[in-house]
């Protein structure tokens, strides 16, 4: 895959990941260099296809919290439904790409079903991911969306 693709796919996921968020939660976010603080959690999945590679969402508890308390539309998020949510959130903003990558590049890829996991969590050999998007929300949380999709 060429640069001019590479900031293509990126310009996708920070549309989709801005878009979806907004319209899942009311939760807007702003691109803007700022680390998740030590209190995050992880959702993880794999593209297969056209375009291959890991994609991981990294954000502060507190911002994935907020998101389950306005879908679920309740104060109190038990830990089984945050996982539920997160990862059905997840889903649909990888649904989006997916649908995204097939408008823009007219190409089909899928995704394997996304895993939570509490902390920090970056899959083995995968370190040094080249893609990166930062993010604020109108709450001042931190979330990071970390990718390595690449033309098969």
């Amino acid at each position: 895959m060429n640069s001019f693709a590479q900031a293509d796919v990126q310009e996708i996921l920070d549309q989709v990941m801005r878009d979806m968020t907004e319209r899942y939660a009311g939760i807007q976010l702003c691109k803007r260099d700022s680390e998740p603080s030590g209190d995050i959690c992880t959702v993880y999945t794999t593209f297969e296809g056209s375009y291959h590679g890991p994609l991981v969402l990294c954000a502060d508890t507190a911002f994935m919290t907020r998101l389950a308390q306005r879908v679920l539309q309740e104060e109190i998020i038990d830990p089984n439904d945050l996982e539920d949510l997160v990862k059905e959130y997840f889903n649909v903003i990888c649904g989006q790409i997916v649908a995204g990558l097939f408008r823009a590049f007219h190409v089909p890829a899928s995704f394997r079903i996304p895993v939570f996991y509490s902390g920090r969590f970056i899959p083995d050999g995968e370190e040094e991911l080249h893609g990166v998007i930062n993010y604020t929300s109108d709450c001042n949380e931190s979330a990071k969306l970390i990718h390595q999709l690449t033309a098969a």
